[in-house]
């Protein structure tokens, strides 16, 4: 998918957003989140989230028996449910619009360091406004592993989709 494409999901989310607070609806959930503000943003990157073997939701992770939000595949090559054969390249992990993101970075720490051979992957974690992606080729500890922080609620559009994209695109990746 294209710039423009990313483009196109961050004006409809930032509509959607806009919309939820003027009809005061309370708080989101974070199933309505992911639905609302992060799969479009992941489908416009290229990603198909009906398709388990690139878009795995709810990921089985070890540690201590939890589930990653999303773990996207560059390649398809799942064997099974709950078997791969190749790490995942993204691992996403979502909070509730409007999320505080710090209270799960350890999380989402533990859930990279799982994966072995996940050494050039991408971390992310996000409310669906904010996106943190963690570059895990990067040396050092964790917290070091951050590469950018974007808000696609303000500023341009179209440097905040030039960023996602560049960095989680499925063509990119």
């Amino acid at each position: 998918m294209s710039i423009g494409s990313v483009d196109s999901a961050i004006r409809k989310i930032r509509t959607v957003i806009k919309e939820w607070d003027d009809v005061d609806l309370g708080n989101w959930r974070e199933d309505q989140t992911r639905y609302a503000l992060i799969d479009p943003i992941i489908r416009a990157l290229g990603w198909d989230t009906s398709e388990p073997k690139e878009c795995y939701p709810e990921f089985p992770r070890p540690y201590p028996e939890r589930r990653a939000d999303y773990c996207l595949f560059g390649t398809p090559n799942v064997e099974a449910i709950g078997t791969y054969t190749v790490a995942p390249v993204v691992i996403i992990e979502s909070k509730a619009y409007p999320g505080i993101l710090d209270e799960v970075v350890t999380q989402l720490q533990s859930y990279v360091e799982a994966e072995p051979v996940m050494g050039n992957g991408v971390g992310v974690i996000t409310d669906g406004g904010e996106w943190w992606i963690y570059d895990i080729s990067k040396e050092g500890d964790f917290a070091g592993k951050l590469a950018v922080k974007v808000d696609i609620r303000t500023g341009s559009r179209r440097a905040s989709a030039q960023v996602l994209h560049e960095w989680l695109s499925r063509a990119g990746i």
